[in-house]
């Protein structure tokens, strides 16, 4: 029986009637981990049934209007519906309910249980879909509906960290002036959705961080952002929670981005950010699936950061180092560390 400190609570949506020809955000990103369910890779993994989310849950971030315009959206049939594009057809609405109950299944056991960490494999993303606005693939903002509903439920603080290669605007907008959510995000500057510039929080300095990265950035800046930044913020603010916006597609091989993090990067992401959460709450950490389109990546990637969670070290690497060129990142840390205060 898996140690109870390492159980890693999981939940599974395919959502294979939520598909439009030739778009990226596909159910075939992550067919390959449902063989998960009946074949874990590694015994500290619990599968969790859930249900759909409640509109109630939907409106603790975002509005009605919202919520009315997809419903009416979905019934049209089939089409993209803004420019990104985001596609809905008629099961969307009801795969977009089921991914951000999925996440509040994760969320809900950890904070039931008191520690944990977990993982929900969901599609559609989330941390685009701002409050009244659905965009970049995203219907519902899954992981800010967990977030919310962990403050609902008496946690006194949670923080966000979103290593997607695009900046979660959605998330970012909707914890805008909310005191108790912390958002930090790494991403690739001058991509989709063209937000989260190193100076824009300035009314939340400290608690809302951009980490806008060049191209080829790789594994040494990720490591290097992560004892400089990311884990000094994540002291000051001392959560309870922390919940990660996992998007895999800064790996070298995603057709979409050029951040260049291979599989090895990812592990050690994650092993960085269960410290954290071991050092700083408990131990309570959830992941929740974002970006990543290269398959066979996203089945490494998830599999690896798996592994730090259930404290292994085995996990498949089908196309090994990244490119290895190394972006001198220090005077963007310099600047973020002195614009939020970071210094030692």
């Amino acid at each position: 029986m898996a140690d109870r400190e390492n159980k890693v609570y999981c939940t599974f949506q395919e959502a294979q009637d939520h598909r439009f020809p030739g778009h990226p955000e596909a159910p075939e990103r992550i067919h390959a981990l449902g063989e998960w369910l009946n074949h874990p890779p590694y015994p500290e993994i619990s599968w969790l049934d859930f249900s759909p989310a409640s509109e109630s849950d939907l409106t603790l971030v975002h509005e009605e209007s919202l919520l009315a315009f997809l419903k009416e959206e979905c019934q049209r049939g089939p089409h993209e519906f803004e420019p990104s594009p985001t596609y809905v057809t008629e099961a969307s609405y009801k795969a977009a309910l089921g991914a951000a109950g999925a996440v509040l299944a994760v969320s809900r056991e950890i904070i039931s249980v008191g520690t944990g960490r977990g993982f929900a494999f969901v599609r559609p993303p989330g941390h685009h879909a701002e409050p009244d606005t659905a965009l970049g693939f995203c219907l519902f903002n899954n992981i800010a509906i967990a977030a919310a509903d962990a403050v609902a439920s008496g946690l006194g603080k949670v923080a966000i960290v979103d290593f997607d290669a695009h900046h979660g605007n959605g998330t970012e907008a909707i914890f805008w002036n909310t005191p108790d959510v912390a958002y930090l995000s790494t991403h690739e500057r001058g991509i989709f959705p063209g937000s989260g510039g190193w100076d824009s929080t300035g009314h939340a300095c400290g608690r809302i961080v951009n980490i806008p990265l060049p191209p080829f950035a790789g594994n040494m800046a990720f490591d290097q952002i992560y004892q400089q930044i990311i884990h000094p913020w994540l002291v000051r603010f001392k959560p309870e929670l922390i919940l990660v916006s996992a998007g895999y597609d800064a790996h070298f091989s995603d057709p979409l981005t050029t951040l260049t993090l291979d599989t090895e990067g990812y592990f050690q992401l994650a092993c960085n950010l269960v410290a954290s959460a071991d050092s700083l709450c408990e131990g309570r950490l959830a992941f929740v699936l974002e970006g990543g389109y290269d398959p066979l990546a996203l089945a490494d990637n998830t599999q690896a950061c798996l592994a730090a969670m259930a404290g292994r070290e085995d996990f498949p690497d089908h196309y090994g180092k990244g490119p290895g060129v190394r972006r001198d990142i220090t005077p963007l840390i310099d600047l973020l560390r002195n614009y939020h205060h970071l210094e030692e």
